[in-house]
């Protein structure tokens, strides 16, 4: 069977974290939607390589499959639709063996569904336009539904902060899959203190005692080619991804980190995608972290409001809106740069690709490709772009042509934010362009 994954009109709730990063390439727990889809349907025995992403236009060239949209069908071959909100995934293994044209909806929205080719051609281009709601009701004119409730687990995010407070608990959910490649850590390991029976380790990491790892109150998993420094915490439920650094740093429960990343200091309750660096001294809680992000040394974030009140957050579109969350910290898109010594407040949200740096408390909202501290500019596309690759080089990671055209794609998007949200200030004259090249290139390296 064919499995797709597809963004519904939801997305605009992300559309802060999501500019350059379709919604089934969101982390929460061990995986994105769509690793998770996959391994599901492999443990299933139903997978036949990755399940392929549906998402909006400028995001395919490089998100999508190489054949275009010719992939999502193939004669006879039933195709299996995935939410790219879908949370706890229980249900899918069920779908999988489902009778042709059967529908799950979660409350009305449409979660997932078993459909033929045929049907499937149906309803692609609404999927393809974000329009799920258009697409549920075609496919209900031909196909029998299952309403699965929207509550009782959740079942599909809704807002940003849903990826962190949902992270704990997915880790936990994700335990069947991850358990079958990493075995529980030896008892005797030298060098390692071991709290709870729930630690597993691949044999291929490298972890220099001592080191202490709790899983006393939720799993800890460490993925082949990870290095532990000495004197590392990490408690449970944890996940530590593929190549990552662990710098001496404490990791307290319900973080994820994803593959090569290089992580010290405090983290507590945050996700950190692939490619990301908080390599120093600092604390970071009930944070999100796209891929490519750097956090100079001693940045810090608050996750508590004195007033211990709920915090407010402002997403694009949707203006402030009350998270009904205690703790929570700052969202950080994708190539997202913050210089040494900054403190973020809570509810921060900062844009994909914007360079932070020189100021003592950061604005609680930086718009896209804002580069700047005192005073924000746009942070030319032509600079942001040569930082990227550089940085991408470094991880021994190629800018694609088709990567290099979804930032693009989104520097283009996004100039309305430019515009009217943030002391954005006017372009300089030749002359001053030439110092701010010159003071960019300071702060890159700095960073």
């Amino acid at each position: 069977m064919t499995l797709v994954v597809f963004e519904d009109e939801l997305w605009r709730h992300f559309a802060t974290l999501t500019q350059a990063r379709p919604l089934f390439e969101l982390r929460c727990g061990a995986f994105s939607t769509r690793e998770r889809v996959t391994a599901l349907a492999t443990a299933a025995g139903a997978g036949h390589g990755e399940a392929l992403g549906l998402a909006r236009a400028p995001l395919m060239g490089h998100y999508g499959p190489s054949e275009g949209m010719a992939a999502f069908l193939q004669v006879g071959v039933p195709v299996v639709l995935v939410n790219a909100r879908a949370l706890d995934l229980a249900w899918l293994p069920r779908l999988l063996v489902e009778p042709l044209n059967t529908v799950y909806l979660a409350g009305g929205t449409l979660l997932g569904a078993r459909i033929s080719p045929a049907l499937a051609s149906a309803v692609l281009y609404y999927l393809h336009a974000q329009a799920a709601d258009e697409a549920r009701d075609e496919l209900l004119r031909f196909a029998r539904a299952q309403d699965l409730g929207p509550d009782q687990p959740p079942l599909l995010l809704r807002y940003p902060w849903d990826l962190i407070v949902q992270t704990g608990e997915q880790l936990v959910r994700d335990l069947p899959l991850l358990v079958p490649r990493l075995p529980l850590a030896p008892e005797d390991s030298p060098g390692l203190t071991l709290r709870g029976a729930h630690v597993y380790l691949s044999p291929e990491a490298q972890l220099d005692g001592p080191i202490v790892l709790d899983s006393r109150d939720g799993p800890v998993f460490i993925e082949p080619g990870a290095r532990i420094e000495p004197f590392s915490f990490i408690q449970g439920p944890a996940y530590i991804g593929a190549g990552s650094l662990i710098a001496s740093a404490r990791i307290r429960g319900e973080t994820s980190i994803g593959p090569v990343c290089r992580v010290g200091g405090e983290v507590e309750a945050s996700v950190i995608h692939g490619y990301s660096n908080k390599h120093h001294d600092g604390f970071l809680g009930h944070s999100w972290l796209g891929e490519w992000v750097n956090i100079g040394a001693m940045t810090t974030n608050s996750d508590l409001k004195n007033n211990y009140g709920s915090v407010r957050v402002a997403l694009d579109g949707l203006g402030q809106l009350d998270s009904g969350v205690l703790k929570l910290g700052c969202f950080l898109a994708d190539h997202v740069k913050l210089g040494i010594g900054l403190h973020l407040n809570g509810g921060t949200m900062i844009g994909t690709g914007s360079n932070v740096f020189g100021v003592h408390s950061v604005p609680k909202n930086v718009p896209h490709f804002t580069w700047g501290g005192d005073v924000f500019r746009e942070y030319r596309i032509e600079s942001m772009i040569g930082v990227a690759r550089t940085v991408m080089g470094r991880r021994k990671r190629q800018l694609t042509p088709a990567y290099e055209a979804v930032l693009r794609a989104a520097f283009e998007l996004t100039r309305p934010s430019r515009g009217v949200a943030g002391p954005i200030a006017p372009r300089p004259s030749p002359e001053a362009e030439q110092a701010l090249a010159r003071a960019e290139r300071e702060a890159v390296r700095a960073s």
